[in-house]
């Protein structure tokens, strides 16, 4: 049955399958995850989660409108999450949070899947945008590492400086390309399924290989590009700076030197129960202690589990079990792969799941 874009406020909305060509091989742990058949690697290696970021994809791999979420089901014809979101902002986002950043939803989620190791970049901080690139959001991100690949025997991250650089040193293992020397100066990080890692704004980072995460982040896709060549892709100069002067744009990149211990208590989250039901419980991964930039908590429901909206639109990925999600207008049924965006107007809704149902649920920057 089709219902009009009003009625589309007023329940969560199922999202369409939304995936995003980059630079880097992967994917293959997203068919998975997905139940798809045959599942590969591709260069389609993230799904952008209820997104209204265009990708700004380099050179002839550009393509308007991608990035954009859709949303099919319960529709005479396609209509992007964006558009929806601009026509009925409160209704989407709650009047707190149009009132401090407007008709945006304040966060981008991905899913991410890395075969191979990813080009060591930095993003920009909030401030660094709105000087330079007319924005109000920068890019802090966080990584929820949900699986590694069995064949990769060793999984890490590597983020920030473990050693004095300088910017004159920096940029001259960047002109020679020494790339060794640039993953040396950095901490290699292990992860393993249930880490937490939270990437601050003009911190120079790299994926390790093998990485099947969730990522969440300020709603933006700028990236300084340090390492400028990869498999898929090299870099020219202007793409990897944001169109800035390279002086510019590297002065964002953030030099501290962090000692292991500081790397362990800053940058790797332990995460904390928050509520309990029964035996069902809602787990911060990462808060707004950490970071105002956005939250991501994690549902364990044993049987039944309510949750409210609390006047804020989120969005949903069931990462493992079966269910359904109860809401005032019906319920939607849930197994793991489903995508939601849950509306502000939802209000109070319950998640039911006999044999169990594991729920990512990501928040928008604090209103």
């Amino acid at each position: 049955m089709n219902v009009s874009p009003k009625q589309l406020t007023q329940a969560p909305i199922v999202l369409e399958p939304n995936r995003v060509w980059r630079f880097y091989d992967g994917g293959k742990m997203i068919d998975r995850f997905k139940g798809l058949a045959n599942p590969k690697d591709s260069l389609f290696p993230e799904e952008w989660v209820g997104s209204c970021v265009q990708a700004t994809n380099p050179g002839e791999h550009f393509k308007k409108g991608e990035g954009l979420a859709i949303i099919g089901s319960g529709v005479s014809e396609p209509v992007s999450l964006k558009s929806l979101i601009e026509q009925f902002p409160e209704e989407m986002l709650g009047p707190r949070h149009v009132k401090t950043h407007g008709a945006n939803p304040a966060m981008l989620v991905k899913l991410l899947d890395a075969a191979i190791r990813l080009i060591i970049h930095a993003h920009p901080t909030k401030e660094f945008a709105r000087t330079h690139l007319n924005d109000c959001f920068g890019k802090t991100e966080a990584w929820f590492v949900l699986e590694t690949r069995p064949e990769v025997a060793d999984p890490y991250v590597l983020i920030a400086f473990k050693d004095e650089v300088s910017c004159p040193r920096y940029k001259d293992m960047m002109l020679k390309n020494d790339i060794d020397e640039m993953m040396r100066v950095m901490h290699r990080v292990p992860v393993k399924a249930g880490d937490v890692v939270y990437v601050k704004a003009g911190v120079p980072h790299a994926i390790g290989e093998g990485i099947f995460m969730v990522e969440l982040q300020e709603p933006s896709d700028y990236s300084i590009i340090l390492e400028q060549m990869c498999p898929a892709y090299t870099f020219r100069q202007e793409e990897c700076y944001l169109g800035l002067d390279p002086d510019t744009t590297l002065s964002v990149i953030d030099h501290r030197v962090y000692t292991p211990d500081e790397v362990r208590q800053e940058l790797v989250i332990k995460s904390k129960v928050i509520r309990k039901d029964g035996e069902s419980a809602e787990v911060q991964l990462l808060g707004y202690d950490t970071t105002e930039c956005f939250a991501g908590h994690r549902l364990d429901v044993k049987t039944s589990f309510s949750d409210t909206t609390d006047g804020r639109g989120s969005i949903l990925i069931v990462l493992d079990g079966e269910g359904k999600l109860v809401h005032n207008r019906g319920e939607i049924p849930l197994k793991r792969g489903v995508e939601l965006f849950v509306p502000a107007a939802v209000g109070t809704h319950e998640f039911l799941a006999p044999k169990g149902l594991t729920v990512f649920k990501c928040l928008p920057a604090q209103a």
